[in-house]
């Protein structure tokens, strides 16, 4: 490997040469040289207009579909989603068949990743098969290689099982994740509850359901003296609620899911079970909200909420067709183009590149010379429009194919 990027914008806040223009020269898969570096006369040369690069982004909560699920995706297949969208790292939710909730699981994903493009990092279950009751084997999971702890799409309702999860886990350097959301409230809720749920007669998911879980949450972590991540929140309660407790310096950390950044219940007016995805889409103010909470810091990281479907799951009426769409191939693009003039370009690569693995308690990856080449190079004035061919995965529930883009990644590297 031998390349030269010619007149970027660095956009890492732990580099020197944060927002400053250069070249950089990268010799087998090290950065060797960043300023006015030419390279030599073996350099791959990537220039276009108005490029920028970062540290590779990193997703945290991706559905894992191997093992139990091929036909949706694979790892490798996973991988290629991920490389096209400009994320170098994922942390995949344990939610396969079997349950990732030992360690041999843990190992058998780690073997089959080790020659994949992106880095895949397990996330072991916090209870036995994911099921909510009996704790797993978190030490032995975590020792070998186990990145943090969660039921992943189950929200964990025991409050026993939970505080034990953050007893454990804090004599050890890896989270719990919980997305918060009281399932005895929401039941049977499709949409949220609202003027839209209202408006298409069915049942909602009230605001209440994951307020209520996140409020119980924070004070378990503040009991065990543990660290937390919040995922996926919608609401601007919860923005308050994170706010609070990082101000009585409680170890929580908390993500959202980029669809609740870019729209909201409204554009299920119309039965779009494309648009069909957990945690529901709110209101308009619970969007502006989370938009602040970025700006401000309380939310620390922005998630892809990838979740790889079978089509004909989609296809069915809305009441009946599954939750979930893919998104690690495009998710910069649209939030590029539908948050400009809302969201700083700086603030939000951040917050799908550092952040990630600063929560998590992973390596940063630094823009430095003699560093590992881990970046993601990409235009934010490139316009496109997204097609089925720019989707890797083996699954087609795309909500946005045929809109046109503005942003794009050119290269990503992960050496």
């Amino acid at each position: 490997m031998n390349i030269l990027i010619k007149n970027t914008t660095v956009l890492d806040k732990n580099s020197i040469y944060h927002k400053k223009k250069v070249n950089i020269h990268i010799v087998n898969g090290k950065i060797k040289e960043i300023g006015n570096t030419n390279g030599d006369s073996k350099s791959k040369i990537i220039e276009d207009k108005n490029l920028h690069v970062s540290p590779g982004w990193f997703d945290i909560g991706t559905r894992l579909t191997e093992p139990g699920f091929e036909i949706l995706d694979t790892i490798e297949t996973l991988s290629d989603s991920a490389l096209k969208g400009g994320f170098t790292g994922l942390a995949v939710f344990p939610n396969t068949n079997p349950v990732v909730d030992n360690k041999s699981i843990i190992t058998s994903i780690l073997n089959k990743s080790k020659n994949c493009k992106a880095d895949i990092f397990p996330v072991g279950s916090i209870t036995v098969g994911a099921k909510g009751s009996d704790i797993s084997e978190m030490i032995d999971m975590y020792k070998h290689g186990a990145v943090a702890f969660s039921d992943g799409k189950f929200p964990l309702a025991h409050s026993g099982v939970m505080s034990r999860a953050l007893r454990y886990t804090s004599v050890i350097p890896t989270p719990v994740i919980n997305h918060p959301e009281d399932m005895t409230i929401s039941e049977s809720g499709i949409i949220n509850e609202g003027k839209m749920s209202v408006y298409l007669g069915v049942k909602g998911r009230p605001a209440l359901a994951e307020t209520m879980m996140l409020t119980r949450d924070i004070y378990l972590c503040q009991y065990n003296n543990s660290r937390l991540i919040s995922h996926m929140i919608t609401t601007s309660e919860s923005v308050k609620l994170i706010k609070s407790a990082k101000r009585k310096n409680i170890n929580i950390s908390c993500t959202v899911s980029f669809h609740n950044l870019i729209e909201d219940e409204s554009v299920l007016k119309n039965f779009d079970s494309m648009h069909k995805v957990l945690p529901p889409l709110r209101t308009k103010n619970d969007s502006n909200a989370l938009i602040r909470g970025l700006k401000d810091n309380t939310i620390d990281a922005i998630v892809s909420n990838h979740y790889p479907l079978n089509i004909e799951d989609k296809r069915k009426a809305f009441f009946d067709a599954k939750y979930g769409a893919i998104s690690l191939e495009y998710m910069f693009a649209i939030l590029n183009t539908r948050l400009s003039g809302k969201l700083e370009l700086d603030i939000l690569v951040d917050k799908i590149s550092n952040k990630p693995r600063e929560i998590l308690g992973l390596e940063q990856i630094t823009i430095e010379e003699g560093n590992k080449a881990k970046m993601t190079i990409f235009s934010p004035d490139i316009e496109w429009t997204l097609t089925e061919d720019d989707i890797k995965s083996k699954s087609g529930n795309v909500p946005y194919i045929g809109e046109k883009l503005k942003g794009k990644v050119i290269y990503t590297i992960n050496s």
